[in-house]
């Protein structure tokens, strides 16, 4: 077992932020009547299938980074405990990303108010945020969970955490994917004309194409 470093102390602080920014976020909602995790129950076997992988990888994530600073026993080491990257030019990649993950992370809250949900909120989802950070990207908070994980396997580099990274961006690809279905028929054309103003990921300089060759299409 290797002696906790920098790094290491570095990724479980800025998890202890991201936590505590949600857990936060999640009280100050409850006490103002709002319920913030809610369970989709029109998921199919399949949809919950990956939103079970989801939140299984990223609990493992989460242990791993207490257990890298000594804080816990590893899981597999012998299987998983293999370092692939450990370059300090990755390593400060991957910090630059976990803090630019954990500022979007923030302001996307900020942004979302009390529209906040965890899961798909088919009675009262909120209103629609297309202001402020939801201008440049329409999923921020999935955004700032992939710069944590694809950040977190560059700064520590066990391959626990590259497959790890793989499972949650995949699955919150999948789910950015379902939210933006029922928005897109919660709130029809409002929600689709943002869609073409907008990226999924990040806006883009063709975003506006997207806009112009829609109205045209339609007249």
């Amino acid at each position: 077992m290797t002696t906790p470093g920098v790094f290491e102390y570095f990724q479980l602080a800025t998890l202890g932020c991201l936590v505590g920014l949600g857990i936060g976020r999640a009280t100050a909602l409850y006490a103002r009547g709002v319920r913030v995790v809610v369970i989709d129950r029109q998921r199919t076997p399949l949809q919950g299938l990956s939103d079970l992988v989801t939140i299984a990888a990223l609990l493992v994530w989460a242990y791993e980074i207490v257990a890298s600073a000594g804080l816990a026993r590893h899981i597999a080491a012998q299987l998983l405990g293999t370092v692939l990257v450990d370059a300090p030019a990755a390593k400060m990649v991957g910090a630059l990303a976990v803090l630019a993950g954990l500022l979007v992370y923030g302001l996307a809250l900020q942004a979302l108010a009390e529209s906040w949900r965890l899961g798909i909120d088919r009675t009262t989802p909120g209103t629609l945020v297309t202001r402020g950070l939801y201008a440049w990207t329409r999923n921020p908070i999935y955004v700032a969970l992939d710069l944590q994980v694809i950040g977190t396997f560059l700064v520590l580099g066990r391959a626990i955490f590259l497959v790890t990274a793989l499972l949650i961006v995949g699955g919150l690809h999948e789910q950015m994917r379902r939210e933006e279905r029922f928005l897109a028929q919660k709130y029809g054309d409002a929600y689709r004309t943002y869609c073409a103003d907008v990226g999924r990921y990040l806006n883009t300089p063709w975003s506006g194409h997207r806009r112009i060759t829609r109205r045209r299409g339609d007249r």
